[in-house]
């Protein structure tokens, strides 16, 4: 209960579980405005998910250095903001007559960018509000709304498409940004024993200088490197399986576009199970050992996708459950996974070890994503699908034989051997 008396915490939390609602939202929309409004092909698809995901190869360390620069909360207010305006634009262009891919993309393009901003300041700055031996628990709770957004989100977007219209749908998401951005505005960092500040040192004279840092700290760890390398191959090969997974459900199995929600919502009951068990898991077993049954968790399950061969509800539930599995094997890998990072890396380089670990873990999803295109159109749908499966069997095998699987992670205690 301690967590839920933290005035900032609470903040930040409520702020981010309104935001991961109406991205959830448009998580789903956006593909199906693409896939149904739009006829995207196989191709377009993975250029459209491509684009979009451009800002991962990038971005991350121009936005870690930021991070250690400048006051956290302003820059997590104007990742917010930024989002709420893009996606405002989307039924203004839809008005206009001007709603079209390539207005999608370039959307899509700038959203993300925004997106890698927050996803660098957001655990950077949750340091500062909530002490070390309560990460775990604080990253949890922030992961179990994000789950529960993810049941919310996907259940309903494909019939607020229908209902609303898709721009619409996106617009849901730009109230949310708008409203998260107003809690983050007046929240105050505490200045407390112990905590951490939302920023460190005085800016150093060259950028690069900053970002070489933060390689080398990740790089020269023999913890975070297997980490963050593993995260990478995961995260490669989902992004074979992501952009022509609705294509697949859609089109080649023959479900509605409810159906695929469905499907989709069912990551989010996986994340809730994965958001509740880590903790315990973790009072039980290393973070490490967690890390590595987690990561077989998360991707043997996608074995079974191309293994359905129909739109029956026997071919439903199959989907459903690899997706439930792969959620909660995801989610346990990823809190686990930030809370390591936390725990073991001092605050003035958290923004840019945060930054270098996500870009080596998404640097090469823009690349797949486009690739899964190709491999649909060389193999079909189900054969790209069942190389991304096999490729997600990787990660846990990597991690076995690292340093991570037998390593405590405590506050105070990082890089111990079990």
């Amino acid at each position: 209960m301690t967590l839920l008396r933290n005035g900032p915490f609470v903040r930040l939390w409520t702020g981010q579980t309104i935001s991961e609602l109406g991205y959830h939202l448009s998580l789903v929309a956006l593909p199906l405005v693409a896939v149904i409004q739009l006829d995207a092909t196989a191709t377009e698809m993975g250029l459209f998910v491509g684009v979009g995901m451009a800002p991962m190869a990038f971005a991350w360390p121009f936005f870690g250095v930021l991070a250690d620069r400048v006051d956290r909360r302003r820059m997590l207010v104007a990742t917010y903001t930024g989002r709420a305006v893009l996606l405002g634009s989307l039924p203004v262009a839809a008005l206009l007559g001007l709603f079209s891919m390539p207005w999608l993309i370039v959307v899509y393009f700038l959203v993300s960018t925004l997106h890698v901003a927050f996803s660098v300041v957001s655990p950077s700055l949750l340091p500062a509000l909530v002490s070390g031996r309560e990460l775990v628990d604080a990253n949890s709770k922030l992961e179990l709304t994000r789950s529960a957004a993810m049941i919310v989100g996907p259940s309903i977007a494909g019939f607020l498409v229908e209902l609303l219209g898709a721009a619409n749908t996106v617009a849901i998401d730009a109230v949310c940004y708008l409203a998260a951005a107003g809690l983050i505005v007046t929240l105050t960092v505490p200045k407390r024993a112990g905590a951490a500040e939302t920023t460190a040192a005085p800016p150093a004279a060259s950028v690069w200088r900053d970002i070489r840092e933060g390689l080398s700290t990740v790089f020269g760890d023999r913890l975070l490197r297997p980490m963050a390398i593993s995260s990478g191959i995961m995260n490669a090969f989902f992004y074979i399986r992501t952009p022509i997974l609705a294509l697949f459900v859609l089109e080649d199995l023959g479900f509605s576009a409810g159906s695929l929600g469905l499907i989709l919502a069912a990551a989010g009951p996986g994340a809730l199970v994965g958001s509740f068990v880590v903790r315990r898991v973790n009072d039980r077993v290393s973070l490490g050992t967690t890390v590595t049954w987690a990561a077989f968790i998360a991707g043997g399950p996608v074995l079974i996708v191309p293994l359905v061969p129909d739109n029956s509800l026997w071919s439903l539930g199959l989907l459903i459950l690899s997706t439930f599995t792969v959620s909660a094997g995801v989610q346990t890998y990823s809190i686990s996974l930030v809370s390591a990072r936390q725990i073991m890396t001092p605050d003035h380089l958290l923004g840019r070890v945060n930054a270098t670990f996500r870009w080596v873990a998404w640097a090469a999803t823009p690349v797949t994503a486009v690739v899964s295109g190709l491999l649909a159109e060389l193999f079909g749908l189900r054969g790209a699908i069942a190389v991304a499966g096999a490729g997600l069997l990787l990660p846990a095998l990597f991690l076995a034989f690292s340093p991570v699987r037998g390593t405590r992670i405590v506050p105070g205690l990082a890089g111990q051997p079990s």
